[in-house]
């Protein structure tokens, strides 16, 4: 059926009456995820969200297009010389690779960037823990339970849910040290 589909052209019509994405919405494929889950979507493809909370992890460029369902900027045309029309069947992706014990890895083909879990609790509360990092650039980290102090080289910093640390590519690894149950986005 097509439910759910109509219920979200209804809903985006109301948010954003006359704009032509609400009826381009129908030619998404329609993707609901869970919590701790991701999808990987290679550059070009066309994508929005309905509802929820979610973090878009992108490699460094200055081509965001938007076209439509937004009070941004809007440029079809240039959208449409870009887009990548092929039909694609996108997963839902689920942290597979546990690294040093707190480290869940989502893997994609992505060499720009790489996204992953740190969960602390249990045996890795009350004390430092390494968290080593798979690359030499910068990370982010996004506390989303509990909080955390980041030892890096050359400060540390407390994070708690829904606050963020930069941590510079010359820092060095990092260090974490939890007193309560905390998930940390990286």
């Amino acid at each position: 059926t097509f439910v759910p589909e109509v219920k979200a052209v209804l809903e985006l019509g109301e948010r954003y009456p006359g704009d032509a994405g609400v009826l381009a919405s129908l030619l998404l494929n329609r993707i609901g995820l869970r919590p701790g889950e991701a999808i990987f979507l290679p550059a070009g493809n066309l994508h929005s969200y309905l509802r929820g909370v979610a973090v878009e992890v992108m490699a460094n460029s200055d081509n965001v297009l938007r076209g439509g369902l937004t009070p941004k900027h809007v440029d079809v045309p240039e959208l449409l010389r870009v887009l990548d029309f092929d039909p694609a069947r996108e997963e839902a992706l689920r942290p597979q690779t546990r690294r040093d014990g707190i480290e869940l890895v989502y893997q994609t083909p992505a060499p720009e960037f790489a996204t992953s879990v740190l969960m602390l609790d249990g045996e890795h509360l009350g004390h430092e823990v390494d968290a080593p990092c798979r690359h030499d650039g910068p990370q982010i980290l996004v506390c989303t339970q509990g909080s955390v102090v980041v030892r890096a080289k050359s400060d540390e910093v407390r994070i708690e849910r829904g606050s963020s640390a930069w941590v510079a590519a010359d820092d060095g690894p990092i260090r974490l040290e939890a007193q309560e149950p905390t998930k940390l986005f990286r």
